[in-house]
């Protein structure tokens, strides 16, 4: 077993946790973590003796910025392969029949299947956008794609973006960000993993919203309520308990949990504002901890020679979810990240984008999906300013239907 805290959430057992993905080691801490997790691509074909921090423990650590208004216009400068270009932990754009959509790229594989010199013998691992709209008519989109079939954001490279129909996919700075993810929870994705975790103690959860008294014979039952009557907390307008505690639990995962509170305990959801934020929500938090860190609790109690049962177990959970922990902590959208960075080289229009930045992915090809517009509400400041000619947009050629 190793220590695995990778920043897309995934912490424990790295033989379980690793997914197959390359993995790489912090020099200070020792955690290992996703390559391809990392901003940027910054972990990807480092040299064997390099080192390598994590966001946790690095002093520099790298921000996705916006184009700066003082660089200097770089047309002239010969751009590397594309195959060089693309890289794990970048984002890039993947086809899918006629269209091309967002993934991130996780890892490149040579497919022994094929004959050596095959066009699509190299392919790659691809986390597609969660915010893409696919035609109807195709299904889940492939997680294994050739090499032959991804581009990167084709910097300055005005005659290829002119044949590139974009898929519609939900832009970055359109996509709700953390503080919005918990008041909007129903837009949360349904979690099967929660399911398994949640479903043996919908009737437990049920008795919090119907009954939210205070009872001393069953606070060994709900820690949180043994927190209330202890700390003697006063309820609010509405009968209900506030409490501040979700320890490393994510905003997204907030979410998650309670859209499937609303979903799965009867009544929850003509009665929010009793249970989010309170007493029957953050009892489902202490049992997603204990289930997700049995292991690691059972392992400190009998290392301290403590009795170990189940009552046990949900108080250290409890314990844990009390803890502030640090905001590198908490998990961050790796996917969203890339998106960021990709979406700002596509749409810059400024005087180091040159005509290429100037509207012109698929003016050559066609429409994109569904007469998409992808400027719409681009940031002003990816648009920079800049001398252009409106035969810029013109169509040049049209290529023959794909």
């Amino acid at each position: 077993e190793y220590t695995f805290r990778c920043r897309c959430g995934a912490h424990g057992n790295g033989h379980e946790l690793a997914g197959g993905q390359k993995t790489i080691r912090c020099d200070l801490c020792e955690n290992w973590s996703h390559v391809a997790c990392q901003r940027g691509g910054r972990a990807s074909n480092l040299h064997p003796k390099a080192e390598f921090y994590c966001d946790g423990c690095s002093t520099q650590r790298s921000k996705a910025v916006a184009p700066s208004r003082n660089r200097q216009a770089t047309s002239k400068k010969k751009m590397a392969p594309l195959e060089t270009r693309l890289i794990a932990g970048k984002g890039a754009l993947a086809r899918l029949g006629k269209y091309w959509y967002p993934v991130r790229l996780i890892q490149s594989h040579v497919a022994a299947s094929l004959p050596v010199g095959a066009h699509d013998r190299t392919r790659w691992q691809v986390v597609w956008w969660c915010g893409c709209k696919f035609p109807s008519s195709i299904g889940s989109p492939p997680s294994d794609v050739a090499q032959g079939d991804l581009m990167d954001e084709l910097w300055q490279d005005r005659t290829k973006r002119r044949e590139i129909r974009l898929g519609e996919w939900v832009h970055s700075w359109d996509t709700p960000r953390e503080e919005d993810l918990i008041q909007n929870f129903m837009s949360a994705p349904v979690s099967k993993e929660l399911d398994v975790m949640l479903q043996p103690h919908i009737a437990s959860l049920q008795r919090l919203l119907d009954s939210p008294d205070l009872n001393q014979d069953e606070a060994e039952r709900y820690p949180v309520m043994d927190f209330i009557i202890r700390s003697k907390k006063k309820p609010d307008g509405v009968g209900a308990y506030s409490i501040p505690f979700c320890g490393d639990i994510s905003s997204r995962e907030y979410a998650k949990i309670a859209r499937w509170f609303s979903d799965n305990i009867p009544g929850a959801p003509s009665q929010v504002q009793k249970w989010l934020g309170g007493m029957p929500l953050v009892h489902a938090f202490t049992l997603v901890v204990a289930h997700r860190k049995a292991g690691e609790f059972k392992k400190r109690a009998q290392a301290q020679n403590e009795e170990w049962h189940d009552s046990e177990l949900l108080r250290m959970a409890w314990a844990d979810l009390m803890i502030s922990y640090p905001t590198d902590s908490f998990v961050a959208d790796v996917d969203l990240e890339c998106l960021v960075v990709l979406e700002a080289r596509m749409f810059e229009d400024s005087k180091e984008a040159g005509a290429a930045g100037n509207q012109q992915w698929g003016l050559d090809a066609g429409q994109h999906h569904r007469q998409w517009n992808p400027y719409l509400n681009n940031p002003n400041e990816w648009v920079l300013g800049r001398e252009y000619s409106e035969s810029e947009y013109g169509v040049r050629y049209l290529l023959p239907a794909q």
